[in-house]
């Protein structure tokens, strides 16, 4: 379909949508192996590709940016999807995308608020999501049903400075994790998702639960070739109308590769407050090697 009126290019538009460490990452990985689909990483985030939204409008001219009115900054989202268009079926990296029919972004709850035209209420539901919606974009909604996992995961990467884990890099050391910020992390989590799902009420959404998205990695075969049956990638491929055919190739690894008590110095002191917690019933998750 074309993603505006203006547009002369077509493809189907999604966004995944989530929070770090809930699977936005691996579920990309696998999207890609599809050669419907075309699925770019956080283009909100700012690093060297050209893709990155921050690349794209600090050349253009400074009477386009920043957007002054809401059809100003709808011409301009227009633009930049057109040129992501260009590069992924120009330019795409692993192999060849130039026949694509679905080309997706990654986006953070945090982020949703970061395009938009000058002097946009605060107030109003992010423009991006007006804009979403518009273009009949389709919503995949990233969860990680554990938060107290997710949070885990968030503050330990950053200790370690490595978010994905490409080269199977093994965890040496022992770390502290906050109990009170781990705890709030989760808080915030279970808020963002909470207020983003009634923000999104009567848009085309489904929902990808990271832990089941590791169970149909689990399912791969030895060729790394992933069966089609029930779960988020047979809900996805439904949802972007392409054909079932994903692999999981395991370039990406569990960043946690080892179990909570061998990882955490204050392992024990952590399990007793969540079990104090709202989250009780993730306090025995606590035991093992991490799910996902």
């Amino acid at each position: 379909m074309a993603i505006g009126s203006s547009s002369s290019s077509r493809f189907r538009l999604f966004v995944v949508v989530g929070v770090q460490r809930s699977g936005t990452n691996i579920l990309r990985e696998i999207l890609n192996t599809n050669e419907h689909i075309a699925m770019l990483g956080e283009i909100l985030s700012p690093n060297p590709a050209p893709s990155c939204w921050y690349n794209f409008i600090a050349d253009l001219p400074p009477d386009v940016v920043p957007s002054k009115t809401p059809i100003d900054a709808e011409l301009l989202l227009d633009r930049y999807l057109e040129f992501i268009e260009s590069r992924i079926r120009n330019h795409w990296v692993d192999g060849d995308k130039s026949g694509c029919y679905a080309i997706g972004v990654d986006i953070k709850y945090s982020q949703l608020r970061d395009i938009g035209p000058l002097d946009w209420d605060s107030a109003a539901p992010p423009f991006l999501l007006g804009y979403l919606k518009s273009r009949e974009a389709l919503i995949i909604h990233v969860i990680r049903r554990n938060v107290i996992q997710c949070a885990i995961s968030a503050m330990i990467a950053t200790q370690r400075g490595l978010w994905h884990n490409y080269n199977g890099a093994k965890i040496e050391r022992r770390y502290h994790v906050d109990v009170e910020e781990c705890l709030s992390r989760a808080r915030v989590i279970v808020r963002e998702r909470a207020a983003f799902v009634e923000l999104v009420k009567g848009f085309a959404v489904i929902t990808s639960f990271y832990e089941d998205l590791t169970n149909d990695i689990a399912r791969a075969a030895t060729d790394g070739e992933i069966p089609d049956d029930s779960g988020p990638l047979h809900d996805a491929a439904k949802a972007l109308g392409v054909p079932f055919g994903f692999r999981y190739d395991g370039r990406l690894r569990k960043a946690i590769n080892v179990p909570y008590a061998q990882l955490l110095s204050n392992h024990g002191a952590l399990i007793q407050a969540v079990r104090q917690s709202e989250f009780a019933h993730f306090a025995s998750s606590l035991h093992s090697p991490e799910s996902s």
